[in-house]
């Protein structure tokens, strides 16, 4: 066989030198375009014109003239991921476009506004909201970095990684600060690297924090997120219909500054005055106006992020959250953040969504670093496409599994990895008493879609009863992603009754807007499929009525909750 290529290679010795260049051609663009890069930018970004003083607290400001300034960035970028990252301006990813959808997934504020000066709710007494993910410290709200240069330099450079290493000492002091920002200079040194690889549609941000002293100090350390997944670049939001994942039961909710809040949710008395469920809050809609929550007593996974459920694109951030316990929730409100006109210095209220980790529960309670003491920790951050909801994310990825009752009696399951075109492998089981396998197989992973698999249970005898649903994902051998859920043989719902309720109206206001009106006012639990029986939409609503956005052509099914009551009304597409 050999000799019979050999000798056709000779009579067409022209013809095979051509293939043999065509495929070292096809090979070297295929192995520079999956290298990891970096390179110098510059970034625009347009604000209110004002002045500094020399120890950094406002001096002037402008309410009319809107300026340019440019920052000097550093581009990352591999195949599947594009970053900017301004280490002048507060060590501050400003950017991160997922180049499969080509959509970014951090807000960008279109014009900065100076505000809160003189209302000592920061530490310089005043604020500007740019946007990205950055780290702040040794203060709450923003603390004293989030303006300052830091220092920066590349620490490894392959065509395997990339690692961009940004680091700031705490030896700030600022006079004019509000009382209530009181651990002076503690010295503390931070240092925050961006890394990305080849082959990844995620990055890490790693976070050292340095205590030099041989005292023990008392400081803050937050991890700001400005969020708006699946935005068009140079036009970034968050929109209404978005929803914030987190792994909680409970908020903290300050609905002594905001009373609205105080009515976002169900209180639970016996947790603290404070403590509310944490349910409608989940959805930006529900937003009525600016606000503060905290998850309660801290996050009870290592994960959280937002999907934008207009085009099921999501950002999940990835921790060990016993080191980072703390998380905060900020919006300006729906309705106030869409209405802004950014131009106006007196609007500057913005459609996106802050989520924040730390090593305090909440905003202005202290941590404490021991003498000496170093704290190290990774945050990944990646994105899920069609991801309508998730049981678990880690670095590796995102994973939802259900049992689905309605029809044909199966089990569902849903993946999103963060190593695309790698071979993975995916095992459901039934545990109850005894390990059932229901499904074992690999797949490779892609970039723009997520991978879903099914298993009909009529397959199976699968005795009555209660059982654990458990689903690995291996690379491997290895398990990168897991998750269970309990669920009971035969499937029956959720035990909530199909009694019709008649009280529902609905009305189409728009091509694709569909309203629900009801009789009495009411706690009330929406989901929408289509007619295959996908769930493309879950919220919880209160009061007489609620609006959809439809995006597909066809049949969907509205399952309407209430109480001990729920129905199914089919409403057509746009």
């Amino acid at each position: 066989m050999l000799k019979s290529t050999h000798c056709h290679c000779a009579k067409n010795n022209k013809f095979c030198i051509t293939i043999l260049l065509l495929l070292y051609a096809l090979l070297s663009v295929n192995y520079i375009s999956a290298q990891v890069t970096h390179r110098d930018t510059t970034v625009s970004w347009q604000h209110f014109d004002y002045t500094l003083n020399a120890d950094g607290g406002m001096g002037t400001y402008s309410t009319s003239n809107i300026v340019t300034e440019i920052f000097n960035g550093i581009v990352l970028e591999n195949e599947y991921v594009r970053l900017v990252v301004l280490p002048e301006f507060g060590a501050r990813i400003i950017s991160f476009v997922y180049k499969p959808t080509g959509h970014e997934q951090l807000y960008q504020n279109p014009v900065g506004v100076p505000y809160g000066m003189g209302d000592g709710n920061f530490y310089y007494d005043w604020l500007m909201v740019y946007g990205g993910i950055f780290p702040t410290f040794p203060e709450p709200e923003h603390g004293k970095s989030w303006l300052l240069p830091w220092q920066w330099e590349l620490t490894e450079v392959s065509d395997e990684r990339i690692s961009l290493q940004m680091s700031l000492q705490d030896v700030t002091e600022f006079p004019g600060h509000p009382w209530k920002f009181n651990n002076g200079v503690t010295e503390v040194l931070c240092t925050s690297t961006v890394t990305l690889e080849n082959g990844k549609s995620s990055f890490d941000f790693h976070h050292t924090i340095e205590n030099t002293k041989n005292t023990q100090v008392a400081f803050e350390y937050w991890t700001c997120t400005t969020l708006a997944p699946g935005s068009e670049s140079g036009n970034t939001f968050t929109p209404e219909n978005s929803e914030i994942i987190v792994p909680i039961d409970y908020v903290y909710l300050k609905d002594d500054w905001w009373s609205w809040m105080g009515n976002a949710e169900v209180r639970v008395p016996a947790m603290g005055s404070h403590v509310f469920e944490y349910d409608n809050l989940a959805w930006f809609y529900n937003w009525d106006d600016m606000g503060i929550a905290y998850a309660h007593p801290q996050v009870e996974g290592d994960y959280y992020g937002i999907i934008n459920h207009d085009n099921e694109e999501g950002i999940f951030r990835v921790s060990d959250n016993d080191i980072t316990p703390g998380m905060k929730f900020w919006t300006w409100g729906a309705e106030q953040s869409f209405s802004a006109d950014p131009n106006n210095f007196y609007d500057n209220a913005r459609p996106y969504i802050e989520l924040w980790s730390g090593f305090s529960g909440q905003f202005f309670e202290d941590a404490i670093l021991q003498p000496n003491e170093v704290v190290s920790w990774t945050e990944t951050y990646l994105t899920t496409i069609e991801m309508v909801s998730v049981d678990n994310v880690s670095a590796a990825g995102a994973i939802d599994v259900r049992a689905v009752p309605e029809g044909e009696k199966r089990i569902e399951a849903e993946v999103f990895l963060s190593l695309p075109d790698t071979l993975f492998e995916l095992g459901l089981y039934l545990n109850g008493g005894i390990q059932m396998p229901l499904l074992e197989t690999q797949f490779f992973a892609k970039d723009s879609e997520s991978e879903s698999f099914e298993v009909f249970t009529s397959q199976y005898e699968i005795p009555d009863g209660s059982y654990t649903l458990v689903a690995n994902v291996k690379k491997a051998d290895e398990v990168v992603l897991s998750t269970e859920i309990p669920v009971t043989f035969p499937l029956s719902g959720t035990g909530i009754s199909e009694n019709e309720i008649n009280d529902v109206k609905v009305l189409r206001l728009h091509n694709n807007v569909i309203a629900l009106e009801f009789q009495d006012p009411g706690q009330r639990r929406l989901e929408v499929f289509d007619i295959g029986g996908r769930l493309l939409l879950q919220k919880g609503f209160s009061g007489t009525g609620t609006e959809v956005s439809l995006h597909d052509h066809g049949i969907h099914l509205f399952r309407i909750i209430d109480e001990n009551r729920s129905t199914v009304i089919k409403v057509s597409g746009i």
